[in-house]
């Protein structure tokens, strides 16, 4: 559902005719790949369920009472904050501080370098496909080319393409981001690979993926 709502008919239609207008000069082939989020994060239930006894626990003992605790009330307190702070942990800014940035950039590149294997990059004949990645939750891209194109571009050029799909995600439109990015692609590819005079078939297909495992 968050992916639908983030990618309509008619953004996912955009992105596609972007992959076909960058796949018209160049050889290349480039695959635009969009996930709700890279993981569960079940350590963000854990660390926000103690982070809310805590805050709980640090309140009732630290707070002036007009009553004392009894030996029961504490560890009810903490279930309550526990709970709480379970809850709050779904929330997509506190989930993000939770897991930490560090962990965050680790799960996503490993997520979409799963993404370029699933979707046959590493297959195209020249090896020059581009994977245009982007994990919504995380707010965060990742741009691979196989190895054809990376040994010519290099991360520099794919870490411009990535800052404009970020950009696009954070403010709020997405769409955008994948468009200007797979155009950045598109121009690299054509640079380096330019199409020619020879017909070649479409080895991957133009649409946007949206992963949802």
């Amino acid at each position: 559902m968050v992916l639908e709502k983030s990618f309509d008919e008619a953004a996912r239609a955009r992105v596609a005719e972007a992959v076909r207008l960058a796949e018209a000069g160049s050889r290349g082939q480039v695959v635009p790949v969009v996930v709700a989020r890279s993981d569960g994060y079940p350590e963000a239930r854990l660390r926000g369920a103690l982070l809310g006894a805590a805050v709980v626990t640090a309140a009732l003992l630290l707070s002036p009472l007009p009553f004392p605790l009894t030996p029961g009330e504490l560890p009810l307190g903490q279930l309550a904050g526990a709970l709480l702070g379970w809850g709050l942990s779904w929330l997509a800014p506190l989930e993000r501080f939770l897991v930490g940035h560090q962990h965050l950039d680790r799960v996503v590149k490993a997520r979409a370098m799963r993404a370029f294997l699933e979707h046959g990059l590493h297959q195209t004949s020249e090896g020059i496909g581009v994977l245009v990645f982007a994990s919504l939750l995380e707010r965060q891209a990742v741009v691979l080319g196989d190895h054809g194109i990376h040994a010519l571009v290099g991360d520099g050029e794919w870490q411009a393409t990535v800052d404009a799909l970020v950009a696009g995600m954070k403010r709020g439109a997405p769409a955008d981001g994948f468009v200007e990015a797979v155009t950045r692609c598109g121009t690299r590819l054509a640079e380096h690979f330019p199409r020619g005079a020879a017909p070649r078939a479409n080895e991957l297909p133009d649409a946007l993926k949206l992963d949802r495992g």
